[in-house]
């Protein structure tokens, strides 16, 4: 329950959530790469359909990081009851979150990307996806429930065994129902939409089916819903709302990066689409490390040893490079072979390789700055991250608008925002850890 600082316990806490992301990034790739045999409206359509997707559900991920951020600290004062109790409300806010969201996002899609997107294709083969898609969401939002608890108390490994079944039976339902495979229906895209929400259901099934048979729910006295209060709900919801807010502005300005490139062409789209799949695999392991800072972080100052922050982030920050370091050798052995996953068409894995080696590079950035950002939300001052990141976001945004619409630069330069997204990240986050005011957030 109680966390330590050496390599050895980071590295426990951090791989079994690597894992699990990493098989959550497999399950989208599976998507794209499945759906690039359908054509290239198709596959544009995917960047698009998959970033407005996680717009919605980085809402959940960011309740959840505020649950956790109550948990670990709990966890680190050694109040288990107090665990479950956050745990109780938690739940209830992301599951209901979750039903709302899937209503506004089946009835409301159509409208906004009618509004947004110049291509009438693509139009079209985005809403076959997200029609269906969007029943996902109740489950992704309840997992995330689950998943912030079993992070608090150092139960990670439960996350990469509902992961890896997720992936599997998703690739499984992808083969099927996109191309009618097995005496199933030939669905195309909807096909994969619909692989997806019933892999999410499984994978929720799974922890459910886990925690009730296992000690955790008498442990931490888990569904006892015997003491709900306001209190509590204020508790994470002030926690959780910078990085709501933060979360949203960030992901809502991924969505409009490819807004922006939609306008630029079809072909930009569907390059940037596998260029976007290749970095979510590149960046996975280093978000594992971050969802672990936000914990120890927290856990290490409810033992009351604020001191010892700096030298677990530093020790953080080393592993996350190092991997960083792995990723990025096996990724230029043979680029051409790393993209051609997500597509068959020569041309655009011709085209995409700029754009490759600009996000090769930009990860080394990326895991030195998300680590630092990540210990901010993690001291308590999520509303210091979420101007760090409000205030990023709005450079980056107009770094790319200047690029693709009034310098109509190529594609590649477009990309580059993502060295000068990070690299500011870093530099503000660093400067806001300096300054100690952390040291005397209380939750």
């Amino acid at each position: 329950m109680k966390v330590g600082i050496d390599y050895k316990n980071i590295w426990e806490i951090s791989y079994p959530i690597i894992l699990g992301g990493l098989a959550n990034t497999l399950l989208n790739l599976t998507d794209t790469a499945f759906v690039s045999r359908l054509g290239e409206t198709e596959l544009a359509s995917m960047a698009l359909t998959t970033i407005y997707y996680f717009v919605v559900v980085m809402i959940a991920i960011s309740i959840g990081v505020g649950i956790q951020i109550l948990m670990s600290r709990r966890a680190g004062e050694g109040d288990r009851n107090e665990i479950g109790k956050i745990f109780d409300h938690g739940f209830l806010i992301l599951s209901i979150s979750g039903i709302v969201f899937t209503l506004i996002m089946h009835f409301t899609t159509s409208t906004l990307f009618k509004n947004i997107l110049s291509s009438q294709d693509v139009l079209e083969a985005s809403m076959q996806y997200i029609s269906t898609r969007s029943f996902g969401l109740f489950f992704a939002f309840t997992t995330i429930a689950f998943r912030s608890f079993f992070i608090s108390i150092g139960n990670t490994k439960i996350i990469t065994f509902s992961a890896v079944l997720m992936l599997c039976l998703n690739f499984v339902l992808d083969y099927m129902l996109i191309f009618g495979n097995f005496g199933a229906p030939e669905m195309g895209i909807q096909g994969a939409a619909l692989a997806s929400v019933i892999s999410e259901a499984t994978a929720l099934c799974f922890l459910v089916g886990y925690t009730l048979k296992k000690h955790e729910i008498k442990e931490f006295r888990l569904f006892r819903f015997d003491n709900v209060s306001v209190s509590r709900f204020r508790a994470i919801m002030n926690l959780s709302s910078p990085i709501v807010l933060q979360n949203l502005i960030s992901m809502g300005a991924w969505f409009l990066f490819f807004v922006v490139i939609e306008h630029m062409g079809e072909r930009e789209l569907a390059i940037s689409n596998i260029i976007r799949a290749t970095y979510m695999i590149m960046m996975t392991p280093v978000w594992g490390y971050a969802a672990a800072t936000n914990s120890m972080v927290s856990n290490l100052i409810g033992q009351g040893r604020q001191n010892e922050v700096g030298k677990l982030v530093k020790r953080i920050i080393k592993l996350a490079l190092g991997t960083s370091s792995i990723i990025f050798l096996l990724m230029v052995i043979n680029p051409s072979a790393i993209l051609g996953i997500s597509t068959s068409d020569s041309v655009i894995i011709s085209e995409s390789l700029g754009c490759y080696y600009i996000i090769s590079g930009a990860m080394f950035l990326f895991s030195i700055s998300v680590i630092l950002l990540s210990t901010v939300s993690g001291t308590g001052s999520t509303k210091a991250a979420m101007i760090i990141e409000v205030t990023n976001i709005l450079i980056y945004l107009a770094y790319v608008y200047i690029c693709a619409i009034v310098l109509k630069s190529p594609i590649e330069w477009v990309w580059f925002s993502e060295a000068f997204y990070w690299t500011l990240m870093g530099l503000f986050s660093y400067l806001y850890l300096r300054t100690g005011k952390w040291k005397v957030v209380k939750i």
